[in-house]
């Protein structure tokens, strides 16, 4: 059995969403965006536990209905994601927990299927320091130059994907790239951590729509998915 303990980055400012309440916050058929993007995890027994990293003195977390549950944990989250994951990682290493592999999920990914987080759980293998979900890219993808948008040229497609998250990492490699020294880098995911220090990582596609919420106007395609995928009410 893959025993893992999950840590959810969401002390994120949402620069990319205006509003007053923070996006990881936001109800939908009242339930928090927050809580459909862990409801998922907890369906596994696998699953020793989850740390939520949340912003410093925030509120919202304390209307939560799965506060409740003894899965559920509440630590501060640092100024970058890399920062809250590395206090989500102290959480857990100062805990008597026993566990194998880190899964880590973007607390704005609601659309996430049981059967994803199954199917990278079940490919992780001693070969791998972790696996990533994702799906192969199937538009044409430009490179183009940052302050003038022009193209420079076409990539390769065949060698693409679209990486998303939950991320699994056996313990002691994220242990091991989460250090002092990395805390001030940028990445975008921690599997680009993982990469940049030799680790070897393999994808696996997942559904396409499992997918973040960044614009105000994912909002409605969100609850479209959800109300496909059974997990609405109305």
């Amino acid at each position: 059995m893959n025993n893992f303990v999950a840590i959810i980055p969401a002390a994120g400012k949402s620069s990319r969403y205006s509003g007053e309440v923070p996006k990881q916050f936001l109800k939908l058929d009242g339930r928090t965006v927050l809580e459909l993007s862990i409801k998922p995890l907890l369906d596994f027994s696998e699953c020793i536990g989850i740390c939520v990293l949340i912003p410093p003195d925030d509120q919202y977390h304390k209307a939560l209905d799965l506060i409740d549950n003894p899965k559920i944990f509440i630590a501060e989250g640092g100024h970058s994601r890399i920062k809250s994951v590395a206090n989500g990682i102290k959480f857990w290493e100062q805990s008597e927990a026993s566990y194998d592999y880190f899964l880590i999920h973007d607390a704005v990914r609601p659309c996430l299927r049981s059967s994803d987080v199954q199917l990278a759980l079940n490919s992780i293998d001693n070969e791998v320091d972790g696996v990533v979900l994702g799906i192969p890219c199937s538009d044409t993808i430009k490179k183009v130059s940052v302050k003038e948008s022009f193209i420079l040229n076409t990539l390769d497609r065949t060698e693409l994907w679209r990486a998303f998250t939950p991320q699994i990492f056996k313990k002691e490699v994220l242990v091991k790239n989460v250090s002092e020294e990395n805390l001030n880098k940028e990445f975008t995911d921690e599997a680009s951590l993982i990469e940049a220090n030799g680790g070897k990582l393999k994808m696996v596609q997942g559904f396409k729509d499992n997918i973040k919420l960044t614009f105000p106007e994912d909002l409605n395609l969100i609850k479209s998915i959800l109300s496909s995928q059974g997990r609405m009410e109305s």
